[in-house]
């Protein structure tokens, strides 16, 4: 009986210590996880570029620079609103040459509709886990491949009226319902960023003093946990 309940008390410290271990060492690994792109914090809520969506300039945008061994992109948002009609939109993103989009889709979203109104809408892709190697791309939505039938929309599309980001800037292009373009021709851009925002593609920075005391608390508690076991274990009789 003495041997069952020793055996009890080494297992629940086990279980302490590896508890304790593993969430400190998943909090620490949160501080230093993908942060997000986000020009919206600090918008004034109106400065806007027009008129996206149907028929004209169906192709507004943002272009991003990746750094290597950033996270997969996990989504992406504009501001879109004031429509004069309720507009179908898709999200996607390619690679970015410089001067305009190239090779095939990276992500390309289902149609989603903005709604007609005085009001601006986030408008968000997600896009799963989308792993992007270190380079330039564009980050855009498109009435493009949906015009068949719709009415003219003259969407405003949120904009800052600065550049905060400094990987990026905001572009569009005025190509109908004529995808290809997209991959053939210039687009055409405006010194601002889009009001956007993205999540994930962060990099993992050096920890800082907090957290790397934070990660050696997780070990210290682990060796604590194990000296206990060990401890417990040298005083049970044979």
């Amino acid at each position: 009986m003495t041997s069952l309940c020793h055996c009890v008390r080494r297992s629940k410290a086990l279980k302490v210590a590896f508890l304790s271990t593993a969430f400190l060492t998943l909090t620490a690994t949160s501080a230093l996880a993908a942060v997000s792109i986000d020009t919206i914090t600090g918008w004034d809520g109106a400065t806007f570029i027009s008129s996206f969506g149907v028929p004209n300039s169906a192709t507004f945008g943002q272009t991003i620079t990746v750094a290597a061994g950033a996270a997969p992109l996990t989504s992406f948002s504009f501001e879109i609103g004031y429509c004069n009609a309720n507009v179908a939109i898709r999200g996607s993103v390619y690679a970015w040459d410089g001067i305009k989009a190239t090779g095939s889709s990276l992500f390309t979203s289902d149609v989603q509709t903005v709604t007609s109104g005085a009001a601006f809408n986030l408008v968000t892709f997600n896009t799963g886990s989308v792993s992007l190697p270190a380079g330039n791309y564009v980050l855009f939505a498109s009435t493009s491949q949906d015009q068949a039938g719709a009415a003219s929309s003259g969407c405003r599309w949120g904009t800052r009226g600065d550049t905060p980001y400094p990987g990026g800037q905001f572009v569009f292009m005025n190509n109908e319902a004529q995808p290809a373009q997209w991959t053939l021709y210039a687009w055409m851009s405006f010194p601002v960023d889009s009001a956007f925002r993205v999540d994930g593609l962060g990099t993992a920075p050096v920890p800082t003093s907090s957290e790397w005391a934070l990660l050696t608390l997780a070990g210290l508690m682990g060796l604590f946990g194990l000296g206990a076991i060990r401890r417990r274990r040298s005083a049970v009789s044979p």
